[in-house]
């Protein structure tokens, strides 16, 4: 009969899907968000979603932006559960 163990510090740990990580970095776009573009900083005017391509609307300009255009610090989410402090 063979017994197999597991190690204390990934027994309390979940598993993490395959291709997924307990953090991921994305930019997020939201009204008043400073951002560069073409080395001048602007700011988000509003964000639509059509025919899931996300369009970003700078203030001053009628026409959208594409995002891949703009510098913005992307913000760090995590995928584990984290209780909240009461």
């Amino acid at each position: 009969m063979e017994i197999s163990q597991t190690p204390i510090e990934t027994a309390d740990q979940p598993e993490v899907p395959w291709g997924w990580s307990r953090q991921f970095r994305m930019a997020v776009y939201k009204p008043g968000t400073r951002v560069r573009r073409a080395g001048s900083w602007e700011t988000v005017s509003h964000i639509a979603l059509r025919r899931n391509v996300l369009a970003v609307y700078l203030v001053g300009n009628a026409e959208p932006v594409d995002p891949m255009e703009l510098e913005l610090e992307p913000t760090v989410f995590t995928t584990e559960r984290v209780s909240e402090p009461y």
